[in-house]
Order: C-alpha cells, then sequence, then structure tokens
C-alpha cells in the first residue's frame, strides 16, 4: 500500500532563529514535501475553508483561541477514506505546545483503523511539547496507531534531508 503526507503549513510571516519574517513556503509544507519525495507518498495540503491570516500577531490569536475552545475549522477533503494507505504522515507547526486544530479537523474526518501515523512537526525549539501525546490520542480514539516522530526547527528546513532519512528507516 502507498503512503499519504497530510500536512497544515503556514505561510507569511513565520518565527525564524526567534525572528519574525515573511515566508514564501511555509517550514512545514517544506519537510513534507522532501517525505513525499524520499517516500514516493501522495501529499494532501489542509487548507482551513477561512484562511489564517498572514501577520504572526493576528494568526497567533486565532491559534490561541481555536486551541482553548478547541475548535476545529472547517477544511474540505478531496478523498473520502484512507484505505489506500497503510502509513499516514502528519506534518504541523506547533502551535500553543500542540498541533493546530486545524489538524484536528482533518483527523475528525477518517478512520484510521489499521494505519499507521507517523508525525513531524516545525518550531523554532525543535520539539514536540504535547503535540505527539495529543496527537496519538486523537488517532487511537479513531482506530490507528502513532510511531515515534520528527521535530525539525524551523530555520532547519532546508538543511534537514539526513534527519528525515534516519527517521524514516
Amino acid at each position: 500500500m502507498a503512503g499519504l503526507v497530510v500536512y497544515f503549513s503556514h505561510e507569511g510571516q513565520n518565527s525564524v532563529n526567534f525572528d519574525i519574517q515573511n515566508v514564501k513556503k511555509g517550514h512545514t509544507r517544506t519537510v513534507a514535501e522532501k517525505i513525499a519525495d524520499i517516500t514516493g507518498s501522495d501529499i494532501f495540503r489542509i487548507v482551513p475553508t477561512e484562511p489564517y491570516p498572514a501577520d504572526y500577531d493576528a494568526v497567533c490569536r486565532r491559534a490561541q483561541a481555536e486551541y482553548e475552545d478547541n475548535i476545529h475549522p472547517q477544511i474540505n477533503v478531496p478523498f473520502e477514506s484512507l484505505e489506500s494507505y497503510d502509513t499516514i504522515y502528519i506534518g504541523f507547526p506547533i502551535w500553543f505546545r500542540s498541533y493546530p486544530r486545524v489538524v484536528a479537523s482533518f483527523i475528525d474526518k477518517f478512520d484510521f483503523t489499521g494505519k499507521t501515523v507517523k508525525p513531524f512537526c516545525t518550531n523554532e525549539e525543535g520539539e514536540f511539547g504535547m503535540a505527539d501525546m495529543e496527537l496519538e490520542n486523537a488517532v487511537k480514539t479513531k482506530g490507528g496507531k502513532v510511531v515515534k516522530g520528527l521535530a525539525v526547527r524551523g530555520s532547519d528546513v532546508d538543511t534537514c534531508d539526513a534527519a528525515i532519512r534516519k527517521w524514516l528507516q
């Protein structure tokens, strides 16, 4: 069976070396594309129907409200099931020490029974925070299992190929 790389990535203002900079391509998108290229997996970008603002402070306010109120933003997904995939790579930036609730919107839509989820994240600290545990709980309730993930510093995404390959072994 095939793999599927599913990711949410914020473009616009991002933290790069703890400095706010404009980026044309989000950090998580860069890592997702590398994983898809290395594994030959299909790729799908999670996009909320109401786009996130490009402004860093504005996106942080929205992300915080979604996290605190457990709001799962509406998304459109062009497929009905994950049945043709055995491995699902799920990628996201770390927002408030967790994954963005827009990723929860994707998880809500599918049955993960028999699927292995390999999470990956980006942020300037290069850590999952609580995201890996929270994601594992969400996926388990949908029948899947989560294995050890990969955390990449946002400022290292252009040079993380070796780390990705090691993680995929």
